[in-house]
């Protein structure tokens, strides 16, 4: 048994074959592509991450609405569902 710091450390052990399995994140499985097979359970269904949006009191007014927008929007929706996050 490992206990890393995060789950970038986590699936490195697996890649590098110095772990049998991790418990990752979906999106990392599919970002180490074919070093890693993920494999879904039915409890992580219960595992949601919220990854709140917001604007910055400094930032560039209308540039960061547009961005919120943007992420909001359905092409975002899209870049979001391809990456394997759920739509916000």
């Amino acid at each position: 048994m490992s206990l890393e710091q995060d789950v970038k450390g986590a699936l490195n052990k697996v890649t590098l074959g110095e772990a049998d399995a991790a418990l990752v994140y979906r999106t990392d499985v599919k970002a180490a592509g074919t070093k890693v097979h993920g494999i879904d359970f039915p409890e992580s269904a219960k595992a949601i991450n919220d990854y709140p949006i917001a604007t910055l009191n400094k930032a560039q007014p209308a540039l960061a609405k547009e961005f919120v927008q943007l992420v909001l929007s359905p092409q975002g929706n899209q870049v979001l569902s391809a990456a394997d996050f759920e739509a916000p």
